[in-house]
């Protein structure tokens, strides 16, 4: 890697160990059907693995985790900072909803995930034997069949798969909660400087809530658009795919490494005030619809009072 002198070099180490962990993924299966068919015993040697990975559980390392956090992936970038209502960020009973995905995901991973900053502040103690910490809830497929994925997932403690069993299971635990509501989706909008998320059609999160009488916190990351270029075209074809939970993406992040975003993006992921939902047992579609236009109303406002903070003040916020 050539050097910067406004990127350190852990920051760029610990990209370049994780990202590719996190994009191989959607490849496996033609690796797979490649080996099967040029090197049979490799490809009977790889998918044995996988199945293996997808039943055992790996151990939960405080170590790992604290060493992340040493490396700081925020130092990647020119600016990387986790901003806004962050006194009301609350440790338990609560969903942190970030918005939008983009390519890498960097306000969710390394402005939530990794962050150190944010899991102390909702409620995550590093040291502890158990995470017992936020629950960041990402694609099934990407975590189950992700192979060595898979172990940095457990290893972590903290990402899990965005299953309706697990979104129920960790409330009635009161667990905090982090996901991304566009998921692919908002992938394949992605267009370079411009602010998109898919958000008009999410309802289930917020009967989810609703059934638990949880928080909803709207998070939106500014420069999450450009971290990556990427190919804008067969937007319809692209969307049919991501209903078969296949990321339909083309992108060019970093010149001297396409598959890392670019570093000179400054990052700001602000986190707005919390959306306090009532607790119904059985909440109506009406009363769902109702608190999703709620939800909708506090992200656009958290995005307008802070793009101009954020260096953006023309941008606008554009919800699918």
């Amino acid at each position: 890697l050539p050097y910067y002198k406004e990127m350190k070099f852990s920051g760029a180490l610990l990209h370049c160990l994780l990202a590719p962990l996190w994009t191989i993924t959607p490849a496996l299966p033609f690796i797979l059907l490649y080996l099967f068919i040029f090197h049979t015993l490799a490809g009977v040697a790889l998918f044995t693995f996988l199945a293996f990975n997808t039943v055992y559980h790996y151990k939960y390392s405080p170590a790992f985790l604290q060493w992340v956090y040493w490396l700081d992936m925020s130092s990647y970038y020119e600016k990387c900072e986790l901003r806004g209502a962050l006194d009301q960020m609350a440790t338990s009973g609560s969903v942190y909803c970030f918005h939008p995905h983009g390519i890498l995901s960097v306000g969710f991973v390394v402005n939530g995930v990794w962050s150190k900053q944010f899991n102390t502040l909702a409620g995550g103690d590093p040291t502890a034997s158990k995470w017992e910490g936020t629950v960041f809830l990402i694609a099934q497929n990407l975590r189950e069949w992700s192979g060595l994925f898979k172990v940095l997932c457990d290893v972590s403690g903290r990402l899990e798969s965005a299953t309706s069993f697990n979104i129920r299971r960790w409330m009635r635990q009161r667990r905090n909660l982090a996901i991304i509501p566009g998921g692919f989706e908002d992938a394949t909008l992605f267009v370079y400087g411009r602010e998109l998320t898919a958000v008009r059609k999410r309802k289930g999160l917020v009967k989810y809530a609703l059934e638990n009488g949880y928080k909803l916190f709207p998070i939106w990351t500014f420069g999450e658009s450009e971290t990556y270029s990427t190919f804008t075209g067969l937007l319809d074809g692209r969307l049919w795919l991501n209903r078969f939970q296949i990321p339909a993406v083309i992108f060019f992040g970093a010149y001297f490494m396409p598959l890392l975003p670019k570093p000179s993006v400054r990052v700001y992921t602000y986190v707005g005030p919390p959306l306090e939902l009532p607790q119904i047992d059985k909440p109506t579609i009406v009363q769902v619809d109702e608190w999703h236009a709620k939800y909708i109303v506090a992200l656009e406002k958290l995005f307008n009072e802070n793009k101009a903070a954020a260096g953006k003040p023309d941008a606008k916020l554009e919800l699918w």
